[in-house]
This record gives structure tokens, sequence and C-alpha cells, in this order.
């Protein structure tokens, strides 16, 4: 029996919600670059970009880049005009699907004001082939690499990323298939992680143990870059695929998190409860909202502890808060109940006086500019203990 192509049938739920990740991020990302002129050219690369939609007429990547560059590109459209040049690489080792997604865009999208090329390569001869230009600090690029399985963002591909400044990365990992064949010589050739460690890795946070454990730890000291995964449950919890995204600015992160709590507003991590067999923090929760709530409960601890620590600026807790995975406003309603105690102080550096109140400076502009606008503190030489629980321990 012949076996059936995955684009030759309907995409699954995890495929489409893969999909609307990548769609919100190329919506947060393309505004960024496109109406300003810092960068010379603008260019987004798809390595695995298939034929541009599945069996039901659903878009693949391919059609969700150019829709969302539609806005900015069409022919028709005087809203917002864009004089940056935008590049699109579109990549298959498959020719069928190449030639097929080029009929594709040309009958549907061939009105957009930006430049499409196409390649019928492996990914390691497309992302060598275009490797300078995704170096150069001069273009801003998106690359997303839809690969099916491990093993093409590999230690060397993720180090030689990492290094481009001006480019943000999407990529798609069967994480599962590592913990499941971690003693088999394909997959440590890869991941060389130690059978037993990964044994002790709970299956529905083996992508988040990837991202963290993995990923995370091939960056070197003396480089600014950050990650973050969103895991994608499959097939009843059988598997556990996911995305991870990369950058070396963290309005980058920001826009991915903010992508990320609106598919999931408990834990902006996954499809699924993640940490629903993690009941502990201290408390035992009986209701189902209570359980959802202990990864925000367990991030208050953290900034009540941060701030007893090292009194930070708010560029400081900005950066703080989007490398735990929270986004400023998660934050902001810590500050502001602290405030509400009458425990935390917040001075304001220019005057050295008590800031307004609720003003914190919580956000990018403030972050990128060179001096920071207001220090944190306790009144106190220690928080008092109401404060420090978290609200199911008060309760």
């Amino acid at each position: 029996m012949q076996r059936i192509g995955f684009h030759e049938r309907d995409y699954d739920a995890a495929t489409l919600l893969k999909l609307e990740i990548f769609r919100g991020y190329v919506r947060e990302w393309l505004p960024v670059f496109l109406s300003k002129k810092q960068f010379e050219q603008v260019h987004i690369y798809d390595f695995f970009a298939g034929p541009g939609m599945d069996a039901a007429g659903n878009p693949g990547s391919p059609l969700v880049i150019l829709n969302e560059l539609r806005p900015y590109l069409s022919v028709s459209s005087d809203s917002q005009n864009c004089a940056i040049p935008v590049h699109v690489h579109f990549n298959d080792v498959d020719p069928d699907k190449i030639n097929a997604l080029e009929a594709l865009v040309d009958r549907r999208l061939a009105d957009l004001r930006c430049k499409v090329e196409y390649s019928r390569k492996p990914f390691s001869e497309a992302f060598e082939d275009n490797l300078t230009l995704i170096q150069d600090r001069h273009t801003a690029n998106l690359v997303i690499i839809d690969q099916c399985g491990i093993k093409e963002v590999n230690e060397s591909i993720f180090r030689l990323l990492i290094q481009c400044s001006t480019t943000d990365l999407l990529f798609f990992i069967s994480s599962s298939i590592i913990r499941r064949f971690i003693t088999e010589g394909s997959i440590q050739q890869y991941f060389p992680i130690a059978e037993e460690t990964m044994r002790g890795v709970k299956s529905k946070h083996i992508h988040r143990y990837i991202c963290h454990e993995y990923y995370r730890k091939q960056i070197p000291h003396d480089c600014d870059y950050f990650v973050a995964p969103f895991s994608i449950e499959k097939d009843a919890g059988a598997n556990i695929y996911g995305v991870i995204f990369g950058s070396s600015v963290l309005l980058g992160l920001e826009k991915f998190l903010e992508v990320c709590w609106r598919q999931d507003t408990v834990t902006g991590e996954a499809n699924y409860s993640i940490d629903d067999d993690l009941i502990g923090y201290g408390y035992l929760p009986l209701l189902p909202e209570d359980r959802d709530a202990k990864k925000l409960d367990v991030f208050r601890q953290d900034v009540i502890a941060f701030i007893g620590d090292c009194s930070p600026d708010n560029r400081a807790i900005y950066r703080f808060t989007l490398e735990s995975g929270f986004l400023p406003k998660h934050t902001t309603a810590i500050l502001r109940e602290l405030q509400g105690q009458d425990v935390l102080l917040v001075t304001d550096l220019e005057s050295g006086k008590n800031a307004r109140k609720n003003s914190f400076y919580l956000a990018w502009k403030y972050y990128k500019s060179s001096s920071p606008r207001v220090r944190l503190s306790y009144k106190t030489a220690g928080l008092n203990e109401t404060s420090g629980k978290s609200h199911n321990e008060q309760s």
C-alpha cells in the first residue's frame, strides 16, 4: 500500500496549532522590521516549505508568511506601503512540493511586492547557501525550520544561528523521540544526554527540558541570546512535540511569549496542562483552578525573592520577567499587590524620591534606554509573612 504523505492529508489539530504560533509570531515580527529603516533588507526563510497547503486547502507555512505580508506589500494596498526590500526564501528537498508551491504562489499571490525565491535542496545545503546573508548585520532575518524529527537543528547549526544578531529563529522538534530513543546511536549523535538523566524527565516536560537544559546550555556565557519553548501534545499524550524560539533581542522574546500566552492563558507554554503532576510547592490544591494557578504562584515567589536579593531596577526586572517565561503584565500585577500591602518601595532614580504609584516602567522602550527609571526594594529588612505567601497559602 502506498504511504500517504503528510501534505496529502488534512493537517491535524497539533499541526494547525503549530502553524497558528508561526502565524502569530510572523504577525508580531513584521511591523517591527517593516515600519523602520533600521535594516537594508528583510529576509524570511522557510527551509521545509512543502507544497503550501494540505489536502483540505489549509494554508501551510509558506502561505501563512505571504498572507501576513499582504497588508504591507500588496500592490493594491495603500495603507502600509513598505520601502524596505523583502525577500522570501522557500526550500524543500522534494522538487515536486516546491514545484506545486511555486505554481500556487504564482496563482494566488502574484500581486505582492516582494521577491520570492525557491530551492530544492537538502536543508544543510540550502542553509549553507544562505548563511552569509543570514549573518549579515544589515539584514533582518526570520528563520523557520519546520523539520520532521530532530536532526537538522543540531549543536553546530544552533551555534551558528545564535551568532546571527539580527536573526530570529523558530524551529519545530519532535522532543518525545529524543526521550523514547535516547539510547540509540542515531539519537545520541545529536543529543548526547545520559539515559538516566533523560529517564528522570517526565514525558509532559520533555520539550521544556530540551529547550532549557540542552539548547539553552549551548549558548556561550558571553552571548546574549534568549530561547523559549511551546509544547504541543499529539495523539492523546503519546507524543510531545513543540516549537523552540530564539532571538538575541528581548523584544523578540516578549513578542513570542505574547503569542504563547494567547494560546495558553494558564502557563503560556503548552496546549495541555503541563504541570498537573507537580502538585506541591507547599500546598495541596483541591480545585482545578487552584492547580492551574500554581505556576503563577511560584513566579510570584520568584519575583518577591528577586527583589529581596538584589533590589533590581526596572530594566533588570523586565528581563527577569521575560526570561522566566512571563509577561510584564504578570509582574505588574504582583508589584501592584505588594504596593497595596505597603511593603514595596519604588524609588525614582532621577529624583531619588518615591515614584508615582504603579510606575514600574516594565516595557521594551524603557529597557532599551541607557538609563533605568526606578529601583524596587522593600521598606523593611524582610518582607512580611503575608506578602511572601501565595494566594493558596493565605486562604
